[in-house]
């Protein structure tokens, strides 16, 4: 991944998590409010660990590679 599209990923991922805190904050408390809420939690749970991985396997391309 390039730095370009690893930076708007993480841009990404970062106005994600504040949608999440905003409708923990501003929402209506109804069930399917709720049941939305989650889904976005859980989502955004399964992005950051594919990210994380996906930062993992490069770093790990990186030190097999070597310095260039």
């Amino acid at each position: 991944m390039s730095d370009r599209s690893a930076s708007q990923r993480r841009q990404q991922l970062h106005a994600r998590l504040r949608q999440l805190i905003l409708m923990r904050e501003t929402g209506p408390k109804r069930p399917a409010w709720h049941a939305e809420r989650m889904r976005l939690i859980w989502r955004l749970h399964d992005e950051l660990r594919q990210a994380e991985a996906e930062a993992t396997s490069e770093e790990r391309e990186t030190l097999l590679d070597g310095p260039a």
